[in-house]
């Protein structure tokens, strides 16, 4: 089938196979979402419980006979269907869907998604680590960072929340030397604006690449305050923003030092390609959230300029794709772009 002629013909929701997966655990993702035309199926995995149930109690039927092609079309129409709703939970089950849209027109095309975003797509793409469950108090901790930084990636992630500013700085400052390079600190939220002046204050210069999500909000009266009283700390942000205006508007009044938004919950990898631009035009350097793994590399392979390392997850993404064949994992610090039709992923129900 011509890829420009098929329409969607159905839209289901499936739960993944426990047997081949193992038991499933808290925050485990347990469902997928499938798209047809023509007989060919198109799917993402693994999706949580709440927009796997949105997609199949409401925005599947607002699907039905849309073009597979027109992906900005689409977007409107679900972005319309939800209205108000069109934020958080709504956005995550729409890019959901859109990415199981995109990996159809793959099918139907023969060609890998990148390869429908750009003529020449990166064969390649740069990873950096995040282990965000690893306390970097415990005994352990030194071992675990060296080892992790010795694999190639690009650089090393950490958490760091909970404890006075000086033990923080410390621990930042203990990690980058096990890792023997800077690393980057992500602060879930949790830090505020007295916290985040404190490490600013206390940060030896080159330690630390960037604090990510040091506010537990994402949105420019809290940002702009903060990055006055803050000069020559790297700021990231990005992966709660769900709004191209929200986005558009943090990019230009805020400018964060890095840009790192999640291409399923900002509503799908054609929303992506948008806030990729917006980014890219704003000068700011993007590296995409490792939530959304697959898709975020064959963003980052089709836009090398616009995308840099993707954040692999080292200890969720293993868990997320157990009930995927042909699993992606990193070798030397990139992982290798997949040559199958689509987003290269086909599941265990």
């Amino acid at each position: 089938m011509d890829p420009a002629d098929a329409v969607i013909d159905r839209v289901r929701v499936e739960r993944l196979d426990e047997s081949v997966a193992g038991p499933w655990k808290a925050g485990d993702s347990r469902f997928a979402v499938f798209v047809e035309a023509g007989g060919v199926n198109g799917v993402f995995a693994p999706v949580d419980e709440l927009p796997a149930a949105l997609v199949a109690t409401r925005l599947g039927q607002g699907a039905l006979r849309h073009p597979v092609t027109d992906h900005t079309g689409l977007l409107r129409r679900l972005l319309a269907d939800l209205g108000p709703h069109a934020a958080g939970l709504g956005r995550w089950a729409v890019g959901a869907l859109d990415c199981a849209v995109w990996d159809l027109h793959g099918r139907l095309a023969d060609l890998p998604v990148a390869a429908l975003l750009t003529n020449r797509p990166a064969p390649r793409v740069p990873v950096y680590a995040s282990w965000l469950s690893l306390n970097l108090a415990a005994e352990s901790a030194a071992e675990s960072v060296k080892a992790t930084a010795g694999e190639g990636f690009a650089f090393t992630k950490w958490a760091l929340r909970g404890t006075e500013a000086a033990e923080m700085v410390l621990l930042a400052e203990r990690a980058a030397k096990w890792a023997e390079q800077t690393v980057a600190v992500d602060a879930l939220g949790t830090w505020g604006h007295l916290r985040t002046m404190q490490v600013a204050r206390l940060l030896t210069p080159g330690t630390v690449r960037w604090v990510e999500d040091p506010l537990p909000r994402t949105d420019q009266v809290s940002y702009r305050q903060l990055r006055r009283h803050t000069k020559g700390l790297r700021i990231a942000f990005g992966e709660r923003l769900s709004h191209a205006a929200d986005a558009r508007a943090l990019l230009e009044r805020c400018r964060p030092e890095v840009f790192t938004f999640d291409a399923v919950w900002c509503g799908g990898m054609t929303e992506a390609c948008t806030w990729l631009g917006a980014a890219h035009e704003a000068r700011v350097p993007t590296h995409l959230h490792g939530r959304a793994f697959l898709p975020a590399v064959h963003l980052a392979a089709a836009f090398p300029d616009a995308a840099g390392a993707v954040e692999y997850q080292v200890v969720w993404e293993p868990r997320r794709q157990r009930a995927l064949r042909g699993t992606l994992r990193p070798d030397g610090g990139h992982v290798t772009l997949p040559d199958r039709p689509g987003l290269g992923m086909e599941v265990h129900l």
